[in-house]
């Protein structure tokens, strides 16, 4: 029920056209100090991705940012602490994506986008985000690796893959770097192309 209420939300996004055999894989929490094995995993399987970082993260290590850009990935906002946006004021909302802005340098997109922690939103957040420009990311396919650590069930969830689907994943974890290539191997057999969110949506 919840996705179809969010569906239905103009600049709220979750699942691509369905038009294009075109997916996008998508990675929250980062950067860290895994996050150069998972640009190298991704390089070596020759497919861009989206990375939603957490500002403080981001502030932290400025050089990992520009590595996601070098190397041809999109970079998003995934809240400056990981605090859960339903439960901040719209003042705190605010600031809390301002600060992450700053520390990414702006994003390349034209029109900001951000993935709420946990992805919990309320009306109140969706409409403050909305007015403050952003387009809110979600996800249609979660490969639950932050319960899962077995690298062939995660990639076993996401072998039902459809054109448009967005896939969330996290950084920061061995298993999630062992399921990706076998993930990655079932997407191009159905025929799949990888890309950015931003490359997804703007079809």
């Amino acid at each position: 029920m919840k996705e179809l209420v969010f569906d239905r939300v103009p600049g709220l996004i979750r699942r691509g056209p369905g038009t294009t055999k075109r997916v996008a894989i998508t990675f929250d929490d980062g950067p860290d100090a895994m996050t150069p094995r998972y640009l190298d995993l991704l390089d070596e399987l020759g497919i861009p991705a989206t990375f939603f970082v957490i500002g403080q993260s981001a502030e932290q290590h400025p050089d990992l940012i520009r590595e996601y850009l070098r190397r041809g990935h999109q970079v998003a906002s995934h809240g400056y602490d990981h605090a859960r946006f339903r439960v901040l004021s719209t003042r705190d909302l605010l600031y809390q994506c301002r600060r992450t802005e700053a520390a990414l340098g702006g994003q390349l997109t034209g029109r900001p986008w951000v993935r709420p922690p946990h992805g919990e939103l309320d009306t109140r957040s969706i409409f403050a985000l909305r007015a403050m420009g952003y387009t809110v990311a979600l996800w249609s396919l979660d490969a639950e690796d932050y319960t899962d650590h077995d690298p062939v069930t995660i990639a076993a969830r996401c072998a039902n893959a459809q054109p448009g689907d967005v896939l969330l994943f996290h950084e920061g974890q061995q298993h999630t770097l062992d399921a990706l290539p076998i993930v990655v191997e079932q997407l191009r057999r159905a025929g799949h192309e990888c890309v950015t969110m931003h490359d997804l949506f703007a079809v």
